[in-house]
């Protein structure tokens, strides 16, 4: 739909704390950092953020039982207004829009044309079932729609590893079919994740119709800036 629009999605793990036995634990001066740099270069874009220690602990202790939804969808409620809030002190329009309630396309296109920044997040969704939607299975389904130039991943790691533990510069679908293999799901040493790792992004990415460039790198100021401005970080995913 807009050939020049970019798909953005801050990783949980970038916002908030994950690590085990955390619950609802923000990383406020990293938060304040992205919101900073998403200000300085927000025009045409597509925020999306994950739920971390605000919707994970919740999954793991409650399941997706009526009352599991309820305390999912309240935590991830929870982080979508502090991001936002932040992001309105940095003078971003920031518009939220929740998956639990309607995932809509048409939502988010208005928000863009009406001159707002709008705001996804990992949420649990129903269809015939309470299911989990991650913020990446988002990012899949807007690409999807609205065509983006380019789409990134800000992490809490460098970018995408090779076997040796090496950062790769870039990754294409014959480098990943060679590494799947060998490669398992990032989760990181007692991190709470129930949406799947490095893995599960990689592979909704080359299952995408939609063909664009993708980065994945560590979502500090610097890179976010750089990728906002149209610059390579990270890890080039060639799709």
């Amino acid at each position: 739909m807009r050939s020049e629009l970019t798909i953005l999605k801050i990783g949980g793990s970038v916002i908030t704390d994950k690590s085990e036995g955390a619950f609802e634990r923000l990383k406020e001066a990293d938060l304040r950092e992205v919101c900073r740099a998403i200000s300085e270069s927000w025009k045409n874009l597509i925020l999306v953020h994950g739920a971390g220690s605000f919707g994970h602990p919740h999954v793991r202790k409650f399941g997706l039982s009526p009352l599991g939804a309820s305390k999912v969808h309240l935590g991830c409620l929870r982080l979508s207004e502090r991001f936002c809030s932040y992001l309105t002190e940095f003078g971003v329009p920031a518009y939220p829009v929740h998956p639990f309630l309607i995932f809509s396309a048409e939502i988010v296109d208005k928000a863009i044309r009406n001159g707002l920044l709008p705001v996804l997040h990992g949420d649990v969704v129903i269809n015939e079932k309470f299911e989990v939607l991650s913020g990446d299975d988002i990012v899949v389904r807007l690409a999807e729609v609205f065509k983006p130039k380019r789409i990134g991943f800000a992490t809490d790691v460098d970018g995408v590893y090779d076997l040796n533990g090496n950062v790769l510069e870039r990754l294409d679908v014959k480098m990943f079919e060679e590494m799947l293999a060998g490669i398992g799901e990032s989760k990181g040493e007692g991190k709470e994740d129930v949406t799947g790792g490095m893995l599960r992004k990689l592979q909704r990415l080359y299952e995408m119709e939609h063909k664009c460039n993708a980065y994945v790198f560590r979502g500090n100021y610097e890179n976010l800036k750089k990728f906002l401005q149209g610059e390579k970080v990270g890890t080039e995913v060639i799709i």
